[in-house]
C-alpha cells in the first residue's frame, strides 16, 4: 500500500536529486529518508530509483509515480481541509504563499484575525511571485496563494481551475518629486511621463508598464529596479 509521506520523500529526492538534500527540505535525516524510499520500493514492488555517482536518478516506474503523486497529494490535502472546516478548525495547518508587497500589508492582519479565531490553526508563509506561486498552489504544494493578475494585459494567466475571491482591485499610479512639472496636475496620461526616468518593480511589473506604455504609443527603453526590501511595523 502507497502512503502519502512515503510520496512526499519521492517527490522531494526527485527534485533535490540525492536522500540528504531531501532529507534537509523535509526536515528529517538522510538515513530516514532512505529507509521510506525502500519502505515505498517494497510497496510497490520494483526499483524507483537508480544512483548514478552522487545523485538519484528516477527509473521508469518512478518518473510514473512522480507524475501522479502531484494529484494525489494535492486531493489529500483538499480533503484533509475539508474535513477540518468542517470541525470548525480547531487545529490544523495552512500553507500559504504570498506576494512579497502582500506579505508586508495584507498577510499580518489576516493572520492576526485568524489567530483570534482558530488560535489551534497553524500558518506558514512562503513568498513567491506569481505564476510560480499559483503553480504551486496547482501542484499541492500550498493551500492559499495571495496572487495578482493584470487582467487586461496580454497573456493573462487562466485561473478558472482554480476557487478565486478577488480581494482588491489596485490602480496604476505614477509617483513623481515634489517639485517636479507635473506635481500640481489634476490629472496626468502616462503619454506625459514618456521622457522621464522610471523605476518600475518586479519583473512582471516592469512587463506590464512595458506593455501600458507601448499601448500609449511609446517604450521604455529601460527601467531601473529598487533593490532595498520593503519591511512592516504590521508583523
Amino acid at each position: 500500500m502507497i502512503e502519502a509521506r512515503h510520496l512526499r520523500v519521492l517527490r522531494a529526492v526527485a527534485a533535490t536529486g540525492s536522500f540528504s538534500a531531501a532529507g534537509r527540505e523535509l526536515g528529517c535525516t538522510q538515513p530516514a529518508v532512505s529507509q521510506q524510499m525502500k519502505a515505498l520500493e517494497t510497496s510497490v514492488g520494483t526499483p524507483l530509483l537508480v544512483r548514478t555517482g552522487r545523485e538519484m536518478r528516477l527509473t521508469q516506474a518512478g518518473e510514473a509515480l512522480v507524475r501522479h503523486a502531484a494529484g494525489i497529494l494535492s486531493g489529500l490535502t483538499a480533503a484533509e481541509e475539508e474535513v477540518a472546516a468542517i470541525a470548525g478548525l480547531r487545529a490544523g495547518r495552512v500553507r500559504l504563499v504570498s506576494f512579497p508587497s502582500g506579505s508586508s500589508t495584507l498577510v499580518p492582519t489576516a493572520l492576526a484575525a485568524l489567530r483570534a479565531a482558530h488560535p489551534g490553526t497553524r500558518v506558514s508563509l512562503e513568498e513567491a511571485e506569481p505564476p510560480n506561486s499559483v503553480e504551486l498552489l496547482r501542484e499541492g504544494d500550498c493551500d492559499i496563494a495571495l496572487a495578482f493578475r493584470y487582467e487586461a494585459a496580454a497573456g493573462a494567466e487562466d485561473w478558472s481551475d482554480l476557487v478565486v475571491r478577488p480581494l482588491l482591485s489596485d490602480r496604476l499610479v505614477a509617483l513623481v518629486p515634489e517639485k517636479h512639472r507635473l506635481a500640481r496636475a489634476e490629472s496626468v496620461s502616462i503619454g506625459e511621463l514618456a521622457r522621464e526616468p522610471w523605476i518600475a518593480g518586479c519583473p512582471r511589473c516592469r512587463g506590464q508598464l512595458v506593455e501600458v506604455c507601448e499601448s500609449a504609443g511609446f517604450t521604455r527603453a529601460s527601467t531601473s529596479r529598487p533593490t532595498t526590501i520593503r519591511r512592516s511595523s504590521a508583523w
